[in-house]
Order: structure tokens, then sequence, then C-alpha cells
């Protein structure tokens, strides 16, 4: 069931960018199970490689203590499914 965006965003750009994200951790999820692991190298070509790179840079962002636009709650998600960070 859809919901309205409104519900739980606050801006349409908000939840295009939501449901971006989570398309893209799905690919990593079926990327997982085709290959036994999520740790995709870095400068891996196409859509999902660009995603985790960029994943990876807002993590090292965060973790400088710099604004970054990933949250507690994806690293979590991403951590649950046995990402790594840098390889």
């Amino acid at each position: 069931e859809e919901c309205n965006w409104r519900d739980q965003y606050n801006s349409r750009k908000q939840y295009n960018d939501a449901q971006h994200w989570n398309a893209r951790f799905q690919e990593l999820k079926s990327f997982k199970v085709k290959h036994g692991h999520c740790n995709m190298p870095s400068r891996n070509t196409g859509k999902l490689g660009r995603w985790v790179d960029t994943e990876r840079a807002r993590y090292r962002l965060l973790q400088k203590r710099k604004q970054s636009y990933i949250c507690d709650e994806r690293v979590g998600k991403l951590e649950s499914i046995g990402f790594h960070w840098s390889l």
C-alpha cells in the first residue's frame, strides 16, 4: 500500500530521495543474494556501484563529524546486511 508522502516526509523531494535510497538498498540486497556478499568494490560501474561509492563517502564525512546526508538508520540498514564501509 502506497502511503501519502506527506505522512512521513516534509517535501516531495525528501520522499523521492527516500524512494531512490530504498530502491538502491534493495538492489544491493539482491547483489548479496547473487554473490554471497555485498562488498561491491569501489569504482564499480553502473548505478549501484556509484550509489555504493556515494554511501561510503557520506559515511566517511559522518565519521569526521562533517555534514553528511547519511543517517544512523541508513547506516544500520547497510550494516545489517554485512555492508563494509571500506574495502
